[in-house]
């Protein structure tokens, strides 16, 4: 199987959101930082990778891992070994890279 590297590439925060459905001085996510990776090995959550980072990964990192495209070829993205998700936090999300490494 081949390792998938997940990368921290931006972070939101919703202000519209947030004034209306979240505690005060909620803020943007503590938990991981810009430019931040994790290395998945055989399709298993990296540790230190929040769940809810995790959630809306997990089937795609195990496509990766096992050397199939997210999507069919052409159909998304540039390059068909790679992914650009968010974490299920509405409002504050965190967006990753996913991509596939070379063996």
């Amino acid at each position: 199987m081949k390792k998938v590297k997940i990368t921290i590439i931006k972070k939101y925060y919703d202000t519209e959101l947030a004034e209306k459905y979240a505690i005060p001085a909620l803020g943007i996510c503590p938990v991981h930082q810009v430019g931040e990776s994790f290395l998945s090995v055989d399709g298993r959550q990296p540790e230190g990778l929040c769940d809810f980072a995790w959630l809306p990964i997990r089937e795609c990192v195990g496509q990766l891992a096992r050397g199939e495209l997210i999507q069919p070829s052409g159909t998304w993205l540039r390059d068909d070994s790679k992914g650009v998700f968010a974490c299920v936090d509405g409002v504050r999300p965190v967006i990753m890279l996913v991509e596939a490494m070379e063996d």
